[in-house]
């Protein structure tokens, strides 16, 4: 192998981690701007009684707000989307980032798998004993 191959391989390589990493910080700031859309409405409301102002200004604001932060996700969302394409470019290959944001029935699926695997192992906590009566399936005869 060459020294320019040599070198070839090793920019490859490092554009690969920089991808990697970039879809890393991509997710954390989905996460962050989640957190965002929930907490505003509840520190604008907060403020808007201890203040006592008008109610016209808070729901401006907080619908200004909301368009900053959907602006600021659908921005994340496309740079994520660019960089998978170039990748894709470069390698030749479909890049396999997953998902930002995983689809609802994955979740419960994974959730359903947890409280399945507690039951399994003999976790006997209160908390879980009614989720665990109604998510839990009855396992089958053929299956023992």
């Amino acid at each position: 192998m060459s020294e320019q191959d040599r070198h070839y391989v090793e920019l490859y390589e490092r554009l690969l981690v920089r991808g990697e990493a970039m879809h890393a910080n991509n997710k954390k700031r989905i996460r962050v701007g989640l957190i965002l859309l929930g907490l505003l409405p509840v520190i604008l409301i907060i403020i808007r009684l201890l203040t006592d102002s008008d109610r016209v200004v808070f729901l401006i604001i907080w619908v200004l707000c909301m368009f900053a932060i959907c602006s600021y996700l659908i921005s994340i969302e496309f740079i994520d989307d660019s960089l998978k394409k170039t990748l894709e470019d470069v390698t030749e290959k479909e890049a396999d980032f997953g998902v930002l944001i995983p689809d609802s029935a994955e979740v419960h699926n994974r959730i359903y798998e947890h409280v399945a695997e507690l039951v399994r192992s003999g976790y006997t906590g209160r908390p879980y004993n009614k989720v665990v009566e109604r998510t839990v399936k009855p396992e089958r005869e053929d299956e023992k």
